[in-house]
């Protein structure tokens, strides 16, 4: 079991943490900024003033500056690609970047600002592309800089709080997710006043700066070792087997680690909540504003609050899980989030906005309460010496599967009939059933081996 030491763990956790915010909001910045940028006629600020001056400049150049600041119309749907392409890349980059981690131990300081640091070109291209092949490209490298953090971070988090990693856990996941919340609030400020292009390219230089910062900050905080006996194991097995062999063994051994019932259970878990969270992370706006009227600045502001709220839960659901089980708090926010989202299903046209709205508040507030559940089921069910690798499946695995639900939901959406947007969101839904079903397997597995208290009864026989 490889050593970590740090001589400031709160630090170090407080450090990791701020990392994940960053990156939740550089992942999703350019994705729920399609919200603005799907709307090529609303021109940014700057080109609205020249415009009104024009008398000023000549036509030809206030035409390219005009032709600058759009964009071709993209429909819903071609937005669901881009978030599907995102995923799948994030998928295939996560899971190298977890076996990775596990076999190169500098690998865990290395890769949390690394990732920074190449989300910020993204930035730079979406803000200079005229064409959907520069978001195509931006989205791309984007999932490149997002898979960095998750494998290594969470288990980072995992050795250093051994025995409170649901809480640490879910603190990381809720004060993350405060990067998503606040997206949507600073993207329609921030374009009505600059622009968003101008907003992406002063994004992208404060990335480049924290990407840094925090590179310096973790060689720091954090440090990994092999132990003696693994060291000479792996002395052994360089001396014994070519390389072909080692990596042979290595898979085998991985592979009848990870692929248990109970692992392979909570990825297709993790799969339908990912889904569900990643279409409302994305296109709740979109609903607000579309099914529901809101004007930008409106959903802007909701949408951001609702995901602040989500992220308390989420540290709620960190305690629960500490203290129960984390099947229980699993079944509970994806059984939450199904109910909610059928009462809002069934009584979205009739109820009053208000009630629709506290419906949407209360099922982030569910979504999130289960925030790091499926991070912390796979650290509890995997060997430490193998835990990048797990939580890079759980994470590469889902967002494979999960990379067809926002292109389903936003083919639903865009379905000319009149009742398709309302639609949409059985199919959420139906995803959260699924994922109730799935959570429900796992509770039912620890309640039949007696895991449920489990931590209590131990602390009060320790007492005893």
């Amino acid at each position: 079991m490889p050593q970590i030491n740090s001589p400031k763990p709160k630090l170090a956790l407080s450090t990791l943490i701020f990392g994940h915010f960053l990156n939740h909001f550089y992942a999703y910045v350019i994705g729920v900024s399609l919200l603005v940028i799907r709307q090529p006629n609303r021109l940014d600020n700057l080109v609205s003033i020249v415009v009104k001056s024009s008398q000023q400049f000549s036509s030809e150049l206030v035409n390219k500056m005009v032709i600058f600041n759009r964009l071709p119309d993209l429909t819903t749907t071609q937005t669901g690609l881009l978030i599907t392409l995102q995923m799948i890349v994030f998928a295939v980059i996560t899971l190298g970047v977890g076996v990775v981690g596990d076999k190169w131990l500098r690998s865990k300081n290395v890769f949390v600002p690394l990732g920074l640091i190449i989300m910020a070109i993204p930035l730079f291209i979406a803000a200079y592309t005229t064409t959907i092949v520069g978001l195509i490209i931006a989205v791309v490298i984007v999932a490149l800089g997002a898979s960095l953090y998750h494998p290594v971070a969470y288990a980072s988090i995992a050795d250093l709080y051994e025995e409170k990693k649901g809480l640490m856990m879910s603190l990381n996941a809720g004060l993350g997710m405060a990067g998503t919340a606040i997206i949507p609030v600073m993207i329609t400020i921030f374009h009505t006043k600059f622009g968003w292009r101008n907003f992406f390219i002063a994004l992208g230089i404060i990335c480049l700066v924290f990407g840094v910062a925090i590179y310096f900050a973790l060689n720091k905080l954090i440090e990994y070792n092999f132990t003696e006996e693994e060291l000479e194991k792996k002395r052994v097995n360089k001396k014994s087997m070519n390389n072909g062999a080692r990596a042979k063994n290595w898979f085998k051994k991985e592979f009848l680690v990870l692929m248990t019932l109970a692992i392979i259970t909570c990825l297709f878990y993790s799969s339908f909540r990912s889904g569900v969270f990643r279409i409302s992370s994305n296109y709740m706006a979109f609903l607000f504003v579309d099914l529901y009227n809101f004007d930008l600045n409106t959903a802007g502001w909701v949408l951001s609050l609702i995901f602040v709220i989500g992220g308390l839960t989420a540290l709620l659901g960190g305690l629960v899980s500490d203290k129960y089980t984390t099947s229980l708090t699993m079944l509970t926010s994806l059984g939450g989030c199904a109910i909610l989202l059928l009462i809002i299903f069934l009584g979205s046209t009739v109820f009053p906005l208000w009630l629709t709205i506290a419906l949407y508040f209360l099922f982030v507030a569910s979504l999130y309460f289960s925030a790091a559940a499926g991070t912390k089921y796979v650290a509890e069910n995997v060997p430490q010496g193998s835990r990048s690798t797990g939580i890079s499946l759980l994470f590469a695995f889902p967002s494979t599967l999960a990379a067809l639900f926002p292109w389903l939901f936003t083919k639903i959406y865009d379905n000319p009939n009149p009742n398709a947007k309302l639609w949409s969101i059985a199919f959420i839904l139906l995803l959260a059933v699924f994922g109730t079903a799935t959570a429900t397997i796992l509770f039912m597995r620890d309640v039949k081996q007696g895991n449920i208290g489990k931590r209590k009864k131990k602390e009060e026989d320790n007492s005893s």
